[in-house]
């Protein structure tokens, strides 16, 4: 890989080690250094484990690293993730740091969750919504996980649009922004 960062400790190949790719999360809080793990990982099952072992067992600030390269690789390649969804789901009030909810909820929007976790993950999306304690990124993403399932569950649109019109002014203006464009989209089902 061209370019490397002055801590880019040689991810390439097929010696990647837990070892090396726990180092090379800790050398370095950058873009290009997330960027570069995750294209070292690519579509391997058996590095994308190792990531996601780091995001579900290890101590901060381990987990939102890995968590941010675990967001960019499943994003590339989604089947990666659905190994892991419900340990995802299961694990959501344990996540200590928010980059590492965020991240999480980040790619359960994007995922098609099992019809057995959606009932939890809905029920977890709307008190994240209304804790005082949570960033707004993770709100947000609660409310699309919430949408994202509106299809399957009609009758969840009243909830949802009471909750975020209580919670329209608790936030901030990104809040406010995607609260307003949901408020419009839940009109088709209320």
């Amino acid at each position: 890989m061209q370019g490397k960062n002055k801590h880019a400790k040689g991810l390439e190949g097929s010696l990647l080690s837990a070892a090396n790719i726990r180092e090379q999360l800790m050398a370095e809080l950058s873009h290009f250094n997330i960027n570069y793990i995750a294209a070292a990982i690519d579509t391997d099952p058996d590095h994308f484990n190792t990531i996601m072992h780091f995001v579900l067992h290890d101590k901060d600030p381990v987990p939102p690293r890995a968590a941010w390269v675990a967001e960019i690789v499943s994003g590339k390649n989604p089947t990666l993730i659905d190994p892991y969804i419900e340990d995802i789901i299961s694990g959501l009030d344990n996540y200590t740091h928010p980059g590492t909810r965020r991240n999480m909820l980040k790619i359960l929007m994007r995922t098609e969750i099992p019809e057995y976790l959606q009932g939890l993950l809905i029920d977890i999306c709307f008190q994240w919504i209304m804790d005082d304690h949570k960033k707004v990124a993770a709100k947000v993403y609660a409310i699309q996980i919430i949408e994202n399932h509106l299809p399957l569950y009609p009758e969840l649109a009243v909830e949802l649009s009471e909750v975020i019109r209580d919670q329209f002014n608790k936030n901030s203006a990104g809040f406010r922004s995607r609260g307003r464009k949901v408020l419009n989209n839940l009109k088709k089902y209320l």
